[in-house]
């Protein structure tokens, strides 16, 4: 019976916590480029977040524009929604084990 329950919260927590990714949409963006630090000002960035970008492209770093649509669309790691749906499964786990008991 335990074994069912574990099997069970292993596949609820392998859908929940599928890639942040597969549910973007695709946007063709700018390709990257070097800016300078009066183009990043002129994108809204202010003194220190220009130092920290010409530090990033120093090392290497890529820099893109994003549209406002494709910097909402953008998700890196684990949602909000992802967070609560694992919470849900943890108590619901802890619970069924408890009443297996």
């Amino acid at each position: 019976m335990k074994s069912r329950i574990f099997g069970a919260a292993a596949l609820a927590f392998a859908l929940v916590t599928a890639p942040a990714y597969a549910e973007q949409a695709q946007f063709r963006s700018a390709a990257p480029q070097s800016f300078s630090s009066q183009e990043l000002q002129s994108y809204g960035l202010d003194a220190n977040a220009t130092a920290r970008a010409e530090a990033l492209q120093s090392q290497g770093y890529e820099i893109r524009v994003l549209s406002r649509e494709e910097a909402e669309q953008y998700q890196a790691g684990i949602t909000d929604n992802q967070w609560l749906l694992i919470g849900i499964l943890a108590a619901v786990v802890v619970i069924a084990v408890a009443v297996a008991d």
